[in-house]
Order: C-alpha cells, then structure tokens, then sequence
C-alpha cells in the first residue's frame, strides 16, 4: 500500500486537531474521528483499487530488435473489473536500453481494453531481457495506491539496424530509392551479361551491334547487357581494436561503435547482394585470429546465417593480424571475388600489415577496403579555432587526417578501392560502389 498526497494531508489535519486539544479538549475527540474515518477510508479505497487479475497487461513487440533506432514495444491493457481503473504503468526495460516511456498513466472502464505504445533504443547488439511489468491502482477515493507485478520476462536479441533492409526492400519496390541514398547502377547496356536484343541507339557502342541480327531485320540491332550474377561477394570483418571506438552521433550519452556502423553497413550489403543481385556471399570475422568464417554461398540461408554471425559480434582490444586474416581466407576460397574488409587506419607504418596483404590479393581478388571516418576529428580539422586549444586541435586534427590519407594512397596504389565515409552515411557509400563496381563489370 502505498499512500497518496491527498492521505497524507488529511492525516496530518488530524494530528494538528489532537495537537490543538491542548487549548480546547473537543479538539482532540475530532481529530480522533478524522483519522479513525480516513483509516477505513483508505481501507476501502485499498480494497476497490482494481488490481490483478482483474486487469490484465500484455506486451507486445518484435521478436528482432534493431541497434541504434527506436523500437516499437505495445502494452495491451485488459480491465474485467466492476468499476474504472486509473493505471500508472511501468515496463522493465532491459539493462542498456533507453525508453522514451517508461512510467505511463491511463484509464480503463470496466470490462474494456486498452494500448500502450512507447519505443525504445538498444545501444548494444546481442542477447537482452525485458523484465516484469509493474502495476499501480489508485483508489476511488484517491486516499492510497496498490502495487502489484505482472510476470512478464521475455528474452530479445539485438540485431544490426534490420529496419535499413526492410525500408529498402519497400523503396526497390516503389522505385525509390534515392530516398536512402542509393544511386541505381544497374541499367542495361552495362556489365557483360547478355540480356536482350534491342533497336540501336545513337550513344550505343559499336561492339554492341549484333550484326546477324541486324542481317536479318535490315535495321542496326544492338546487344542489351546487365551485370552478372552469381558472382562471390566475400565481406571481411575486423573487430580489433581500431574499430571498438565510439563514434558518430551521441544517444543519450552513449555513441555506437566503428564496428557497430560497420555491420549495418555490411548487413545492407548483404541483403542488396544476396536478394537483389542474386550474388553468392560469404562472410570473415577477425581479429588477432580468425574467428569466423562462412565461405560464400547464395539463397536466404545464408542472408540467415550472416545475421546470426553478426548480431552478437562483439570488439576486442587486440592488435588485429590481417596476415593471418587474409591468408585463412586465400587458402579456402580461389575463386575470384569482391574482397570487402570492413576495418580503420591510422597511418601507413601502422596499416603495413593491411596494405601489404591486400595487395597481394589484389591480382586475384578485386579487394575493396572500407574505413569508417571519425566526424570528430573531421569537424575538429574543418573548424575555425576560436582559442589557442582549438587552434592545437586543428593541428592535431589535421594531421592524423593526412597520416590517414597517406595509408588509403597506399592502399589505392596497389589497385584496391577505398570508401572513408562518416558513420550515418557508411550503408549508402558501400552499396553505391559495390552496384558501381558491377555495372562496370570490375568483377
């Protein structure tokens, strides 16, 4: 039980009658008679508050849940009893997540239902629980509040932004799909597969023409070709040290990590390159060692496959070997493909490992290598300095943006394409060169 303003008011009204008995003794008798009434009040007050399990509460929500965006949870409310129940909610939330609702007052009339919706926001991938839901009735009088909990534990994972997919999966759908960044790159006409016959167009090559073709029909026909399919995508995942710093836009205090933005990225990549283009897709996880793998293959089992690998991979604090790395992967799969390790530099003596394997990959494999910058330290280079410790930062700032250009012209000096996006714009910029890259048959 516990007591409201409006009990204890009353109360102290009593008290201060029985004290003013020291002038007039019929004081006292009334302020007995306040309290006396205001206990059987508020027992019966305690006694009407409609409670479980007259009311019922339920909570409903996605058996995934995304990282880094706002989750809808529903609590579905059920009164059977005799009289109105004026609720204050409570959801427990699991350890790690934000709500912009946790506490949420209603009323139900008897035998009616009722919703509650609020978000909340994951900071971590991985395995979580949501607790108990926590009740309290007021009473009619409004004198007292019962509290009761309702069980209701339920385990939820985490997952990478999966809402990124399902949006693109609606905006190809509606042919719009600049509205997340996406460039289409895949016309025909492109690429080296053959597609179709087709009428000749001015701006057409002349190796297009078909001349059998044209032979037959005594006009110029020309040759529609698309991007192939069934190519290998492999994405390689560094989850060193580089890439357990937080970065990008705070939430509540708390920032994702490079890795984080790196495996809704690679995610996207995923789904685009496995139901999209139809390409074969496998998957590397490192560090100082290997510590997954799943060589490429096509279908949704693998789209499954990847997104249970990723969604509770974690960073260390090791220095990541990329030797080690990327000979495991040399010596499993010969077959040429699209190499793209997700992972950061700092400079060129520190990313010799790095640059020194690709490169050796790189006659084989086109290899694309995808950093994800610091908007910080790029703010903090662009910025004009309004005091002499700004005017250090820049200079900090500055240089460890030219040590890192240095390391992606080495990169690109041994034939590997680079992408060095911020974090909120990493699944766009890789997607939008791995379509640029087929279109232009690099593969």
């Amino acid at each position: 039980m516990i007591f409201t303003t409006r009990f204890i008011a009353i109360a102290v009204f009593g008290a201060l009658l029985i004290v003013c008995a020291t002038a007039n003794r019929g004081f006292l008798w009334l302020g007995l008679a306040v309290d006396a009434a205001l206990l059987v009040l508020a027992l019966l007050d305690y006694l009407a508050c409609p409670m479980p399990p007259d009311v019922e509460v339920t909570r409903e929500r996605e058996d995934k849940l995304s990282l880094g965006v706002e989750n809808a949870v529903v609590l579905k409310i059920r009164s059977r009893a005799a009289r109105p129940a004026s609720l204050r909610i409570r959801d427990e939330i699991p350890v790690g997540f934000t709500a912009d609702h946790q506490e949420m007052d209603l009323r139900v009339e008897p035998n009616d239902r009722a919703e509650l919706r609020y978000h909340v926001l994951p900071h971590e991938r991985g395995d979580h629980s949501f607790g108990d839901i926590y009740v309290r009735s007021r009473g009619p009088y409004g004198l007292v509040v019962r509290q009761a909990g309702i069980p209701a534990r339920q385990d939820v994972r985490v997952y990478p932004n999966l809402l990124e997919t399902a949006k693109y999966e609606l905006l190809l759908r509606r042919g719009r799909l600049m509205h997340l960044g996406l460039r289409p790159a895949l016309r025909l006409g492109l690429g080296t597969e053959f597609e179709s016959l087709r009428e000749y167009l001015p701006d057409d090559e002349y190796r297009q023409i078909d001349w059998k073709a044209t032979a037959r029909r005594g006009s110029l026909v020309s040759r529609a070709y698309q991007s192939e399919r069934s190519q290998n995508i492999v994405i390689a995942l560094d989850v060193g040290r580089t890439m357990c710093m937080g970065t990008g836009p705070e939430s509540d205090g708390r920032r994702m990590t490079k890795l984080d933005y790196a495996i809704n990225a690679a995610l996207m990549l995923a789904y685009v390159a496995g139901s999209s283009t139809g390409d074969r897709l496998g998957l590397l996880t490192f560090a100082d060692r290997v510590t997954g793998y799943l060589p490429p293959r096509k279908g949704k089992g693998q789209l499954f496959a990847v997104l249970q690998t990723l969604y509770n991979l974690g960073t260390t604090t090791v220095e990541s070997d990329y030797g080690a790395a990327l000979r495991h992967l040399a010596a499993r799969w010969r077959k040429r493909s699209l190499i793209v390790v997700f992972t950061d530099v700092l400079d060129v003596e520190s990313s010799r490992g790095l640059i020194t394997h690709l490169a050796a990959l790189s006659p084989t494999h086109l290899c694309l290598c995808v950093l994800v910058r610091d908007p910080a330290t790029a703010e903090a280079a662009e910025a004009v300095p309004q005091s002499a410790g700004d005017v250090y930062r820049q200079a900090v700032a500055r240089q460890v943006t030219h040590e890192r250009d240095q390391a992606k012209a080495a990169l690109a000096s041994h034939g590997v394409v680079v992408i060095d996006a911020l974090p909120t714009q990493l699944s766009p910029a890789v997607v939008n060169k791995y379509l640029q890259l087929k279109s232009a048959a690099r593969l």
